[in-house]
């Protein structure tokens, strides 16, 4: 890999062993940060994803795989985005039910 695709990669990864070997203990505000963050980490790899796959476009046993990593890579970035977003509008919210359901882990309102 050139250094110039490969500093990226490296300053990623380093960033996820760190998260990865932190408690979660984290803010709600430190937790959405990181969502975020991710989503962005799969948005990159679908994009070098994509370079690969244009290089190697004359490899057609290889394509395939790249082109579903791909695939993968963007839900990803799609379900990440979303969670962040959904997060984030059901917090700012003035209905305190989404709030209380939140606190308590429960998925509906008690009868």
């Amino acid at each position: 890999m050139e250094t110039t695709i490969k500093a990226p990669i490296e300053a990623a990864a380093a960033a996820l062993a760190t998260a990865a070997a932190l408690p979660m203990t984290a803010t709600d505000e430190e937790t959405l940060t990181l969502v975020r963050g991710l989503a962005q980490i799969a948005r990159h790899l679908g994009e070098l994803t994509a370079a690969a796959r244009d290089r190697w476009s004359a490899w057609g046993t290889v394509t395939p795989h790249l082109q579903q990593a791909e695939a993968l890579a963007a839900d990803t970035t799609r379900c990440l985005s979303h969670a962040a977003g959904i997060y984030t509008f059901n917090t700012t919210r003035p209905d305190t039910t989404i709030l209380r359901l939140a606190s308590t882990g429960t998925a509906r309102p008690a009868a």
